[in-house]
């Protein structure tokens, strides 16, 4: 009898030993399971915020390609760069930054904000200035990361709005080196677009600075720093000046070619003719007090 009990207990023995072991071996894999599990998840979730990264940034690019940021191609033919040449029309000229690229750019400029706030006169970002030179546009625009570019394109006057505003005598190839400076200059300063300091409307002013007539000197000091900064630039006869005549204003001698301010004709235009922000806020004014009668 005492041994049938004993080999009771020893299979009971045996049992609860195979029990033990599978339990042991169940918690483990139940363990391995959960920490692939959980492994699985974050590996899943941090695949998942990747491509949702990738993806965005894809939407994000093709957006501003759409909206025209970004470097183009450069339209001026290939010539000689002269401070020389045949004197040629100066205009500046504006044009609106239509539909979704308008909303756009007003929104990423903080045009919104401002008119909220009531801060002041500062140009409409929407409305885009360039300087027009025979057959070509020269402007600032901006890169995908919103910082200040140069580029050029062919003129279609009937897109523009058109000012005269001085001459020059430097041809396409030499105005595309003097704006590429410009650009370089104010990336020095502050590469950002901002609506106040750093947009189209400075570019203009800066560039007609640059390549007024009667303003030879000041431009070839600048150029010659520029290039030494940088190693552009091929301005043949760079402190030759063919036309001294052209530095003098003299109201006195009307005949013959004599500097002009084509800087302050500029400004005075653009002045004229650029919505400011207080006239939007004097509009939604007048609006509201209309409503409200």
């Amino acid at each position: 009898m005492s041994e049938v009990s004993e080999s009771s207990d020893a299979s009971e023995t045996k049992k609860e030993g195979k029990r033990a072991r599978l339990g042991t071996y169940l918690s483990g894999e139940w363990s391995k399971g959960k920490v692939k599990s959980k492994e699985g998840l974050l590996k899943g979730w941090e695949m998942g915020k990747e491509k949702g990264k990738t993806e965005w940034i894809k939407g994000k690019t093709a957006l501003q390609h759409s909206l025209g940021l970004g470097a183009v191609p450069n339209v001026i033919p290939p010539g000689e760069a002269r401070l020389d040449g045949e004197l040629r029309l100066v205009e500046i000229g504006w044009h609106p930054v239509a539909g979704m690229g308008g909303k756009w750019l007003a929104e990423q400029s903080g045009l919104g904000k401002m008119i909220t706030k009531n801060i002041g006169t500062y140009p409409d970002p929407t409305q885009h200035w360039a300087v027009l030179v025979g057959d070509f546009v020269h402007q600032l625009w901006m890169d995908e990361d919103l910082d200040v570019i140069y580029n050029n394109e062919k003129l279609e006057r009937e897109q523009w709005r058109t000012f005269e505003v001085g001459k020059t005598r430097f041809t396409d190839e030499a105005l595309r080196q003097a704006a590429v400076m410009t650009i370089y200059k104010m990336r020095q300063e502050r590469a950002a677009y901002n609506i106040i300091s750093n947009n189209c409307q400075n570019f203009a002013v800066r560039l007609l600075d640059a390549i007024q007539v009667g303003a030879h000197h000041q431009f070839a000091t600048s150029f010659a720093v520029y290039q030494a900064a940088t190693g552009d630039g091929t301005i043949k006869d760079l402190f030759v000046d063919a036309h001294p005549e052209e530095q003098k204003i003299d109201p006195a001698e009307p005949s013959g070619i004599q500097r002009t301010d084509t800087v302050q004709n500029a400004q005075h235009v653009m002045d004229e003719n650029t919505t400011k922000l207080d006239n939007h806020s004097s509009w939604f004014k007048r609006g509201n007090s209309s409503s409200s009668k």
